[in-house]
């Protein structure tokens, strides 16, 4: 009995479900549009795949599912391409990108205020980072939740005078309550931007949600047949 209990676990495949946020309607319809259907009440933290029972499914934040990808909790998961690329090196080579979906399209984004008439590429936002040293004598404040891929973005525009702020919410607003000079951010339509009095100058990189699955666990028993539903 306890060896058939553990041959079970092992074959168990476990897929990581966004819980919340932008990304959660599009997974939704994407598992109708597969007919898959899941078992599970709406308070626990995991279910099951009907027809499937060797798939349990996972309910986390789509932060949650890269980290849980990486570590191999997750075999296979939907979330955004943002947030892999934006995970430490160690997580995001344990994880490989098996198909891009049309939807949760954005842009991670480099913005500034629209009154900044002067800047409209990284050479001017350069000049405006010595201005800010020199005249004001602080770095250029830049907010965002993705500290990774701006860091890099930065550095390879050679511009060095800058802090970034930690934003996990509501980052359009940061440079109106003098807590940022510029964001890096997600823009989809840019009718946010507008609204906040903002232009975007660049952008980091082009996301959507996309399947991914753990290296590891691709020779896993299952786990192809279980892709298969999502390709």
């Amino acid at each position: 009995c306890n060896q058939s209990k553990f041959s079970m676990k092992n074959n168990l495949v476990s897929i990581g479900y966004i819980s919340k946020g932008r990304m959660k309607e599009g997974v939704d319809s994407l598992f109708k549009k597969k007919n898959l259907k899941i078992s599970s009440r709406d308070r626990q933290l995991f279910g099951y795949l009907k027809k499937y029972p060797n798939v349990r499914i996972n309910y986390m934040s789509a932060k949650q599912i890269v980290n849980s990808l990486g570590a191999g909790i997750c075999d296979i998961a939907i979330t955004g391409i943002d947030l892999w690329k934006e995970s430490e090196p160690s997580v995001q080579s344990k994880i490989k990108m098996i198909k891009k979906y049309d939807f949760a399209k954005a842009e991670l984004s480099i913005c500034v205020p629209s009154i900044w008439l002067d800047v409209t590429n990284p050479t001017d936002l350069e000049e405006i980072s010595y201005e800010f040293y020199n005249k004001k004598k602080r770095l250029m404040r830049v907010a965002t939740g993705f500290k990774n891929l701006s860091r890099e973005w930065f550095n390879s525009k050679g511009i060095t005078q800058y802090e970034i702020i930690d934003a996990q919410s509501s980052v359009e607003l940061f440079p109106w309550i003098a807590k940022s000079d510029v964001i890096v951010d997600l823009v989809s339509t840019g009718f946010t931007l507008k609204q906040n009095n903002l232009k975007r100058i660049d952008f980091i990189l082009k996301s959507s949600a996309a399947l991914f699955v753990n290296k590891n666990s691709i020779k896993k028993n299952g786990v192809k047949k279980i892709i298969k539903l999502f390709t």
